[in-house]
């Protein structure tokens, strides 16, 4: 087995360039070189032994896969960081075909929003025979196994788990920036979500802090941008607003910028949908 501590790096540099070395040799417990790199501090190892070849199919005696051991012994943003990168890199590569299935179980909807956008596999099984659909399911994300057995889902798959994922987040909530006064007014932070069965939207327990919506859009509306087109944050990202049954504008800001505000508006126009026509089966 390699030698992947730190310094082990220049003699594993030298062992990669051999013709007759193993890369997915694995010992008695199923431990390949590169798991063994993961589950420690040697990121420059996992990257030398993932260039040269070394599969992160393989699992240990105990389930553990290369991506499993990594995610669990780097913080999150380390994570997130080295995934984007490969798969920016390499969307079909080793990584790039595994780069959504941390992200979908753990409901990150940003991460989510960005390897679909640079067209990372919805479909694509990982090394324990599931796909992102169906990891995101386990997590709690309930009714996504639905488009599973399609042939060509790619795109509706790509809906299913954004849909999934935006309801989640609308119903658990989130504190925002709301805007008052369209605009006029000195915006304040507000908990807001999505009564689900009802489809209400919801900042407060006063009758005008429970609204059903008709409509609901990324960005301010052109009311909103004249009464405040003296403002630095008229523009702001992460800015949404919605229109109510009795025709007020409501502004908000959301932290996470454009692909977290486009998740709000889908997941309020989705719930919404769904307490007037009822839940598509």
């Amino acid at each position: 087995m390699f030698n992947t501590e730190a310094k082990g790096i220049e003699a594993l540099k030298k062992l990669l360039v051999r013709t007759d070395i193993n890369l997915n040799e694995q010992d008695d417990d199923g431990n390949s070189a590169l798991m063994m790199a993961a589950s420690g501090d040697h990121l420059e190892a996992f990257e030398l032994l993932l260039h040269a070849g070394a599969t992160i199919k393989l699992s240990s005696k105990y389930g553990d896969t290369a991506i499993s051991l990594l995610e669990v012994n780097q913080n999150g943003d380390v994570f997130d960081q080295l995934m984007m990168e490969y798969a920016l890199e390499e969307v079909n590569g080793p990584i790039g075909l595994y780069a959504l299935h941390p992200a979908a179980t753990r409901g990150d909807l940003n991460l989510v929003h960005i390897l679909i956008d640079i067209g990372c596999d919805v479909n694509a099984f990982d090394a324990d025979g599931y796909t992102p659909l169906m990891l995101a399911a386990r997590g709690g994300y309930g009714g996504l196994f639905c488009l599973q057995g399609k042939k060509g889902c790619g795109n509706d798959a790509k809906s299913v788990i954004l849909n999934e994922l935006s309801r989640a987040l609308v119903v658990d909530g989130s504190r925002v920036k709301k805007h008052t006064r369209s605009g006029k007014g000195s915006p304040h932070s507000e908990e807001l979500k999505m009564m689900q069965t009802s489809g209400i939207l919801r900042w407060g327990k006063s009758r005008r802090r429970n609204v059903i919506c008709k409509a609901a859009e990324v960005g301010p509306s052109e009311k909103f941008r004249w009464n405040r087109r003296r403002k630095v944050d008229v523009e702001e990202p992460g800015m949404f607003h919605v229109v109510t049954t009795k025709n007020k504008e409501v502004h908000f800001a959301c932290d996470g910028g454009v692909e977290m505000d486009e998740s709000w508006v889908r997941g309020i126009r989705l719930l919404t949908k769904e307490a007037i026509f009822g839940k598509q089966k």
